[in-house]
């Protein structure tokens, strides 16, 4: 791991690209040197929507229109993003009645609040704020397409992603070579020895809180009220990633719940899974699978709500809880393995390396 880039060097770029000037030496360590090559790692999943493109865009129209409007403003702002295009005009453009009609209630709203003196969010900054997550992946989206022609190959931490960028080409200004999905590994003594310690029992939602994912948090409350067990499950969290980074000390869940962002979500969340059970030491519990990838089978999958029954069981009896977890790493590691190897062995021929 390093901040830095080295020089007649394979450097391994996992696609955040927001940063002026880190995109700015990215882009000067590219054309210095045909020793200086890169490996870009591809995070997000580019997606289409109403004739707009960016990373992570499961939205609707509306947000199709924000990212139009945010799209031509970051791409006239910023000389380390793609240039403007017609094209950016023209989806504006047609995409400016929504805008018009949004910004006229948001304005004509602050001027009516301000005149009966009530307290009121300045409109520009209430956009930002609440607008933060489709600036923020847009922002992504345009510092990745203005770098894939400095990559020497690329990889990916989904098996779904590289089909959204079929179309780009790399450094060779050929198409951009797909070296294959690289896959966590757990360290499955670790993870048994660790698993649910200090840990309550309840549900715990980290990351990104959507409102789909706060209606499962209420769901599973409802459902323990129901059958009676609020003497026994503590009542379900949302645990923001703003919230883990704190450094506040807080109690941390037995079980961590992973249903998709919204209902017509198409990915399953891979990192989010592992990073339970290593980071988190907590167990998994999927509402869906997706049969995306092979950590899905790590999990407990929630099929009805007499699930809480099992729950119980895994929490007060850590020899069930072990036989539940203990043989589905195992499995997995054994396939991820030799995916593993694979994509080493890829990297080691697109690099020339003996």
């Amino acid at each position: 791991m390093s901040t830095t880039l080295h020089i007649n060097s394979t450097n391994i770029i996992i696609d955040e690209f927001t940063n002026y000037i880190e995109n700015k030496s990215i882009a000067a360590f590219s054309k210095d040197s045909p020793n200086n090559r890169c490996i870009y790692l591809l995070t997000e999943f580019k997606e289409r929507k109403y004739g707009i493109e960016s990373l992570n865009h499961f939205g609707g129209l509306f947000d199709s229109a924000i990212i139009a409007l945010i799209n031509v403003y970051l791409r006239k702002s910023r000389d380390d993003f793609p240039s403007l295009r017609f094209r950016d005009y023209v989806a504006l453009l047609l995409y400016s009645p929504i805008l018009f009609i949004y910004f006229l209630f948001s304005v004509t709203n602050y001027i009516a609040l301000n005149f009966l003196r009530k307290k009121v969010s300045n409109p520009l900054a209430k956009f930002l704020l609440k607008q933060h997550k489709l600036i923020y992946f847009h922002m992504r989206y345009l510092g990745l397409k203005a770098h894939l022609k400095y990559a020497d190959a690329a990889m990916s931490s989904h098996e779904l992603i590289m089909p959204g960028y079929d179309d780009e080409l790399g450094s060779d200004g050929k198409a951009l070579k797909f070296l294959g999905v690289i896959y966590p590994e757990f360290n499955k003594q670790n993870v048994i020895k660790q698993l649910m310690i200090d840990k309550k029992l309840f549900f715990e939602i980290t990351g990104t809180v959507t409102q789909y994912r706060k209606k499962w948090l209420k769901k599973i409350n409802f459902q323990i009220t129901l059958r009676g067990l609020n003497n026994i499950f503590g009542r379900c969290k949302a645990l923001p990633f703003s919230v883990l980074a704190s450094g506040e000390k807080i109690e941390r869940a037995a079980f961590s719940l992973h249903p998709p962002q919204t209902r017509n979500w198409k990915y399953c969340s891979s990192m989010r899974i592992y990073r339970a059970l290593e980071i988190d030491h907590n167990l998994p519990i999927l509402t869906k699978n997706f049969a995306q990838n092979p950590i899905e089978d790590v999990c407990f999958l929630m099929k009805d709500w007499n699930s809480l029954a099992a729950f119980y069981e895994l929490f007060f009896n850590r020899e069930a809880m072990i036989g539940f977890v203990e043989p589905k790493i195992e499995a997995y590691n054994e396939i991820v393995k030799q995916h593993n190897n694979d994509l080493v062995e890829a990297l080691k021929k697109r690099l020339n390396i003996c």
